[in-house]
Protein backbone atom coordinates (compact mmCIF):
# COMPACT_ATOMS: atom_id res chain seq x y z
CA UNK A 1 0.00 0.00 0.00
CA UNK A 2 1.77 3.28 -0.56
CA UNK A 3 1.04 6.68 0.87
CA UNK A 4 -1.53 7.66 -0.96
CA UNK A 5 -3.62 4.42 -0.87
CA UNK A 6 -5.98 4.82 2.43
CA UNK A 7 -7.45 7.03 4.09
CA UNK A 8 -5.70 6.53 7.27
CA UNK A 9 -2.54 7.96 5.77
CA UNK A 10 -4.31 11.04 3.90
CA UNK A 11 -4.47 11.87 7.54
CA UNK A 12 -1.18 11.08 9.10
CA UNK A 13 0.20 12.86 5.90
CA UNK A 14 -2.12 15.79 6.54
CA UNK A 15 -0.76 16.42 10.22
CA UNK A 16 -4.19 17.08 11.04
CA UNK A 17 -5.37 16.23 14.38
CA UNK A 18 -9.07 16.51 15.36
CA UNK A 19 -9.52 18.20 18.65
CA UNK A 20 -10.36 16.76 21.29
CA UNK A 21 -13.81 16.51 22.12
CA UNK A 22 -14.36 18.92 25.47
CA UNK A 23 -11.84 21.51 23.99
CA UNK A 24 -13.02 24.99 24.29
CA UNK A 25 -11.17 27.51 21.61
CA UNK A 26 -9.83 30.05 23.47
CA UNK A 27 -8.35 33.74 22.24
CA UNK A 28 -5.70 34.69 22.10
CA UNK A 29 -4.08 32.06 19.62
CA UNK A 30 -0.68 31.14 18.11
CA UNK A 31 -0.57 29.04 15.43
CA UNK A 32 2.56 27.97 13.44
CA UNK A 33 1.54 28.65 9.43
CA UNK A 34 2.92 27.08 6.13
CA UNK A 35 6.03 28.54 6.77
CA UNK A 36 6.98 28.18 10.60
CA UNK A 37 6.07 31.62 11.24
CA UNK A 38 4.09 31.61 14.35
CA UNK A 39 0.75 34.17 13.81
CA UNK A 40 -0.99 35.27 16.80
CA UNK A 41 -4.21 36.43 16.05
CA UNK A 42 -5.86 38.34 19.15
CA UNK A 43 -9.72 37.68 18.64
CA UNK A 44 -11.87 35.61 15.75
CA UNK A 45 -10.76 37.96 12.94
CA UNK A 46 -14.30 40.36 11.11
CA UNK A 47 -12.63 41.46 8.24
CA UNK A 48 -10.36 39.24 6.31
CA UNK A 49 -8.58 40.38 3.05
CA UNK A 50 -7.16 36.98 1.19
CA UNK A 51 -5.17 36.95 -1.93
CA UNK A 52 -4.91 33.60 -4.04
CA UNK A 53 -7.68 32.05 -5.65
CA UNK A 54 -7.47 28.98 -3.68
CA UNK A 55 -7.38 30.87 -0.28
CA UNK A 56 -10.94 32.24 -1.54
CA UNK A 57 -12.46 29.26 -2.17
CA UNK A 58 -11.21 28.15 1.22
CA UNK A 59 -12.68 30.64 2.95
CA UNK A 60 -15.60 31.14 1.28
CA UNK A 61 -16.30 27.29 1.53
CA UNK A 62 -15.97 27.77 5.36
CA UNK A 63 -18.66 29.94 5.10
CA UNK A 64 -16.47 33.43 5.41
CA UNK A 65 -17.96 34.99 2.65
CA UNK A 66 -19.38 37.82 5.07
CA UNK A 67 -16.01 38.62 7.16
CA UNK A 68 -13.82 38.71 3.80
CA UNK A 69 -13.86 42.30 2.81
CA UNK A 70 -11.28 42.18 -0.34
CA UNK A 71 -10.03 39.60 -2.55
CA UNK A 72 -6.49 39.42 -4.62
CA UNK A 73 -5.51 37.45 -8.00
CA UNK A 74 -7.87 35.98 -10.87
CA UNK A 75 -10.29 35.05 -8.78
CA UNK A 76 -13.61 33.39 -10.69
CA UNK A 77 -15.47 31.09 -7.92
CA UNK A 78 -17.50 30.86 -6.14
CA UNK A 79 -19.60 34.13 -7.67
CA UNK A 80 -20.07 35.94 -4.83
CA UNK A 81 -16.53 36.17 -4.01
CA UNK A 82 -16.03 37.95 -7.60
CA UNK A 83 -18.14 40.38 -6.69
CA UNK A 84 -15.91 41.41 -3.38
CA UNK A 85 -13.79 44.55 -4.02
CA UNK A 86 -9.80 43.57 -5.34
CA UNK A 87 -6.65 44.84 -4.24
CA UNK A 88 -4.22 43.75 -6.56
CA UNK A 89 -3.16 40.75 -9.03
CA UNK A 90 -0.45 39.50 -11.04
CA UNK A 91 1.42 43.33 -11.28
CA UNK A 92 1.30 43.98 -7.75
CA UNK A 93 -0.39 44.59 -4.55
CA UNK A 94 -0.59 47.82 -2.63
CA UNK A 95 -0.31 47.71 0.92
CA UNK A 96 -2.50 51.25 0.96
CA UNK A 97 -5.24 49.71 -0.88
CA UNK A 98 -5.02 46.80 1.70
CA UNK A 99 -4.81 49.08 4.50
CA UNK A 100 -8.15 50.69 3.14
CA UNK A 101 -10.05 47.86 4.36
CA UNK A 102 -8.92 48.11 8.00
CA UNK A 103 -8.01 44.24 7.86
CA UNK A 104 -7.38 42.31 11.03
CA UNK A 105 -5.56 38.87 9.06
CA UNK A 106 -4.52 38.37 5.99
CA UNK A 107 -4.28 35.36 4.44
CA UNK A 108 -1.57 35.14 1.53
CA UNK A 109 0.48 32.19 -0.45
CA UNK A 110 4.28 32.64 -0.90
CA UNK A 111 3.98 31.15 -4.82
CA UNK A 112 1.84 34.11 -5.08
CA UNK A 113 5.14 36.51 -5.28
CA UNK A 114 3.80 39.70 -5.54
CA UNK A 115 1.70 40.03 -2.55
CA UNK A 116 4.80 39.00 -0.66
CA UNK A 117 5.44 42.46 -0.05
CA UNK A 118 2.34 42.60 1.91
CA UNK A 119 3.62 40.33 5.14
CA UNK A 120 6.22 42.67 6.39
CA UNK A 121 4.63 46.32 6.77
CA UNK A 122 1.58 44.43 7.92
CA UNK A 123 3.39 42.56 10.44
CA UNK A 124 5.02 45.44 11.50
CA UNK A 125 1.48 47.14 12.07
CA UNK A 126 0.43 44.41 14.03
CA UNK A 127 -2.02 42.83 11.63
CA UNK A 128 -2.10 38.86 11.49
CA UNK A 129 -0.58 37.64 8.62
CA UNK A 130 -1.58 33.78 7.55
CA UNK A 131 1.03 31.72 4.39
CA UNK A 132 -0.72 28.81 3.18
CA UNK A 133 1.51 26.73 0.90
CA UNK A 134 0.27 23.97 -1.40
CA UNK A 135 3.28 21.67 -2.57
CA UNK A 136 0.76 18.26 -2.38
CA UNK A 137 -3.09 17.04 -1.71
CA UNK A 138 -2.37 16.56 2.29
CA UNK A 139 -1.18 20.43 2.45
CA UNK A 140 -4.85 21.25 0.87
CA UNK A 141 -6.44 19.49 3.69
CA UNK A 142 -3.72 21.34 6.11
CA UNK A 143 -5.15 24.91 4.85
CA UNK A 144 -8.28 23.96 5.22
CA UNK A 145 -8.05 23.17 9.13
CA UNK A 146 -4.96 26.07 9.78
CA UNK A 147 -7.93 28.47 8.12
CA UNK A 148 -10.43 27.07 10.56
CA UNK A 149 -8.36 27.72 13.72
CA UNK A 150 -7.80 31.03 12.65
CA UNK A 151 -11.40 31.97 12.42
CA UNK A 152 -12.72 30.33 14.81
CA UNK A 153 -14.76 28.06 12.70
CA UNK A 154 -12.60 25.02 13.71
CA UNK A 155 -15.96 23.06 13.29
CA UNK A 156 -17.22 23.98 9.66
CA UNK A 157 -12.67 23.04 8.33
CA UNK A 158 -13.91 19.22 10.31
CA UNK A 159 -16.95 18.76 8.46
CA UNK A 160 -15.12 19.82 5.12
CA UNK A 161 -11.98 17.83 5.56
CA UNK A 162 -13.92 14.88 6.52
CA UNK A 163 -15.85 15.11 3.48
CA UNK A 164 -13.23 15.54 0.83
CA UNK A 165 -11.35 12.65 2.56
CA UNK A 166 -14.79 10.44 2.36
CA UNK A 167 -15.14 11.37 -1.07
CA UNK A 168 -11.71 10.28 -2.20
CA UNK A 169 -11.89 7.23 -0.41
CA UNK A 170 -15.21 6.64 -2.75
CA UNK A 171 -13.28 7.43 -5.68
CA UNK A 172 -9.99 4.94 -4.83
CA UNK A 173 -12.57 2.29 -3.59
CA UNK A 174 -14.01 2.54 -7.60
CA UNK A 175 -10.55 1.56 -9.19
CA UNK A 176 -9.19 -0.39 -6.30
CA UNK A 177 -8.16 -3.81 -8.34
CA UNK A 178 -7.08 -2.04 -11.09
CA UNK A 179 -3.14 -1.46 -12.57
CA UNK A 180 -2.52 1.73 -11.68
CA UNK A 181 -2.64 3.81 -15.52
CA UNK A 182 1.01 5.42 -16.53
CA UNK A 183 -0.34 9.01 -17.70
CA UNK A 184 0.72 12.12 -18.84
CA UNK A 185 -1.10 14.93 -17.28
CA UNK A 186 -0.31 17.71 -19.84
CA UNK A 187 -1.18 21.64 -18.26
CA UNK A 188 -0.19 23.72 -20.92
CA UNK A 189 1.34 23.33 -24.39
CA UNK A 190 3.30 25.98 -27.06
CA UNK A 191 3.03 26.08 -30.44
CA UNK A 192 6.58 25.37 -30.59
CA UNK A 193 6.73 21.81 -29.12
CA UNK A 194 7.03 22.84 -25.53
CA UNK A 195 4.87 21.51 -22.88
CA UNK A 196 3.68 21.60 -19.42
CA UNK A 197 3.26 19.03 -16.88
CA UNK A 198 4.04 18.63 -13.35
CA UNK A 199 6.35 16.08 -11.18
CA UNK A 200 6.28 14.86 -7.39
CA UNK A 201 5.55 17.64 -5.05
CA UNK A 202 2.55 19.04 -6.81
CA UNK A 203 -0.86 18.25 -5.39
CA UNK A 204 -1.97 17.27 -9.15
CA UNK A 205 0.28 14.23 -8.69
CA UNK A 206 -1.60 13.41 -5.70
CA UNK A 207 -4.64 14.22 -7.33
CA UNK A 208 -3.57 11.69 -9.93
CA UNK A 209 -2.68 9.21 -7.73
CA UNK A 210 -5.58 9.09 -6.04
CA UNK A 211 -7.42 8.63 -9.22
CA UNK A 212 -5.59 5.56 -9.98
CA UNK A 213 -2.98 6.84 -12.13
CA UNK A 214 0.60 6.63 -12.54
CA UNK A 215 2.46 10.03 -13.30
CA UNK A 216 4.73 9.36 -15.67
CA UNK A 217 7.08 11.94 -14.88
CA UNK A 218 7.17 11.78 -11.16
CA UNK A 219 11.00 11.84 -11.49
CA UNK A 220 10.82 15.56 -11.59
CA UNK A 221 9.35 18.26 -9.25
CA UNK A 222 7.00 20.13 -9.72
CA UNK A 223 5.78 22.17 -12.10
CA UNK A 224 8.05 21.78 -15.37
CA UNK A 225 8.83 22.18 -19.40
CA UNK A 226 8.90 19.10 -21.37
CA UNK A 227 9.78 18.11 -24.80
CA UNK A 228 7.57 15.73 -27.26
CA UNK A 229 10.86 13.07 -27.04
CA UNK A 230 10.99 13.05 -23.24
CA UNK A 231 7.09 12.22 -23.47
CA UNK A 232 7.70 9.79 -26.23
CA UNK A 233 10.56 7.80 -24.11
CA UNK A 234 8.17 7.81 -20.98
CA UNK A 235 5.00 6.25 -23.63
CA UNK A 236 2.46 6.95 -21.64
CA UNK A 237 -0.71 4.23 -21.23
CA UNK A 238 -3.24 7.76 -21.21
CA UNK A 239 -2.72 11.40 -22.19
CA UNK A 240 -5.07 13.56 -19.80
CA UNK A 241 -4.68 17.52 -21.38
CA UNK A 242 -6.70 20.01 -19.40
CA UNK A 243 -7.23 22.99 -22.05
CA UNK A 244 -8.83 26.16 -21.18
CA UNK A 245 -10.71 26.12 -24.23
CA UNK A 246 -11.21 22.41 -24.76
CA UNK A 247 -9.99 21.66 -28.53
CA UNK A 248 -10.76 17.32 -29.91
CA UNK A 249 -8.59 15.06 -28.39
CA UNK A 250 -7.75 14.26 -32.51
CA UNK A 251 -5.23 17.65 -32.42
CA UNK A 252 -3.13 15.94 -30.10
CA UNK A 253 -3.16 12.92 -31.71
CA UNK A 254 -2.44 14.59 -34.90
CA UNK A 255 1.24 16.26 -33.44
CA UNK A 256 3.77 14.75 -35.53
CA UNK A 257 4.86 11.76 -34.30
CA UNK A 258 2.77 11.58 -31.52
CA UNK A 259 0.86 8.92 -33.55
CA UNK A 260 3.51 6.13 -32.07
CA UNK A 261 2.49 7.12 -28.53
CA UNK A 262 0.62 4.02 -26.55
CA UNK A 263 -1.99 6.37 -25.45
CA UNK A 264 -2.72 7.36 -29.06
CA UNK A 265 -2.62 4.20 -30.51
CA UNK A 266 -5.17 2.77 -27.98
CA UNK A 267 -7.43 5.69 -28.39
CA UNK A 268 -6.99 7.36 -24.49
CA UNK A 269 -6.37 10.73 -25.49
CA UNK A 270 -8.61 12.64 -22.79
CA UNK A 271 -9.14 16.25 -22.92
CA UNK A 272 -9.97 17.92 -19.84
CA UNK A 273 -11.69 21.61 -19.00
CA UNK A 274 -9.17 22.95 -16.96
CA UNK A 275 -11.30 25.19 -15.17
CA UNK A 276 -10.27 24.68 -11.42
CA UNK A 277 -8.10 21.64 -11.98
CA UNK A 278 -5.19 23.46 -10.98
CA UNK A 279 -6.45 25.39 -8.01
CA UNK A 280 -5.38 23.81 -4.77
CA UNK A 281 -8.60 24.03 -2.55
CA UNK A 282 -11.59 22.53 -1.74
CA UNK A 283 -12.79 21.12 -5.53
CA UNK A 284 -9.62 19.67 -5.67
CA UNK A 285 -11.86 16.51 -5.23
CA UNK A 286 -13.48 17.20 -8.63
CA UNK A 287 -10.12 17.32 -10.14
CA UNK A 288 -9.74 13.63 -8.79
CA UNK A 289 -12.89 12.39 -10.29
CA UNK A 290 -12.28 14.06 -13.75
CA UNK A 291 -8.75 12.27 -13.74
CA UNK A 292 -10.11 8.99 -12.47
CA UNK A 293 -13.10 8.94 -14.89
CA UNK A 294 -10.21 9.68 -17.86
CA UNK A 295 -7.62 7.03 -16.52
CA UNK A 296 -10.53 4.04 -15.61
CA UNK A 297 -13.50 5.00 -17.63
CA UNK A 298 -14.73 1.21 -17.40
CA UNK A 299 -15.41 2.33 -13.54
CA UNK A 300 -16.63 5.75 -13.91
CA UNK A 301 -18.90 5.33 -16.67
Amino acid sequence: MTRREGLGLLLAASGVKAPAADAAPSWPRTLADAMGRQVRIAAPPQRIVTVFPSNVEILFALGLADRVVAIGGRVRHPPEAVAKPSVGGPLGYSPEAVAAYRPDLLVLTPSHQTALGLVEPFTRAGVPVLMLSHPDLPSVLRNIDLVGRATGTEAQADQLRAQMQQQLEAVRARWQGLPLRSVYLETAAAERGAFQTIGRGHYADDALAWAGGRNVFSDLVGSQQVSAEAIAVRNPEVIVSLQAVPKPAAAIAARPGWQHLRAVREGRVVVIDRGHKLIPGPRQIEAVIAYARALHPERFA
